[in-house]
């Protein structure tokens, strides 16, 4: 009979073994879902900041784009009232020399804030198509 003993208490003391290990390995699971839950109430709170710098971000660049847009036009009617200056008459030779090379430093000004406006779009529209939330995870 000591034998059968022995073989019952081997038995129950490999049960108890396997229960111990699956009991382990469920309080891991746990301990792991409890901190992929933490870092995603950590990230999601990140996405909601993120969402804010982003607008603030467009809202700065589409203020800086109606600037630069102001500034285009003021030189534009600059450009064309030294244009007009020019055509009338009105001024001697010397001083349509000087409109002349004043109008084409408007232009080159001109083209200087175009070509940052542009790059001011292209990146704006780059930063958005980032930001955007990836719905497909």
């Amino acid at each position: 009979m000591d034998i059968i003993i022995y073989n019952d208490k081997a038995f129950l003391l490999e049960k108890d073994e396997k229960f111990m290990h699956i009991q382990n390995m469920i309080d891991a699971k746990k301990r792991m879902l409890f901190e992929k839950q933490k870092k995603l109430r950590h990230i999601s709170k990140q996405n909601c900041f993120l969402d804010g710098v982003k607008n603030d971000y467009v809202k700065y660049y589409s203020y800086i784009k109606e600037q630069k847009a102001d500034q285009i036009k003021a030189l534009e009617l600059l450009g064309n009232y030294i244009d007009d200056l020019t055509k009338s008459g009105e001024i001697s030779k010397q001083n349509v020399n000087d409109a002349k090379e004043e109008q084409r430093k408007i232009f080159n000004e001109i083209k200087l804030i175009k070509e940052g406006l542009d790059k001011l779009i292209n990146d704006t529209d780059s930063i958005n198509g980032l930001l955007k939330p990836n719905i497909t995870n």
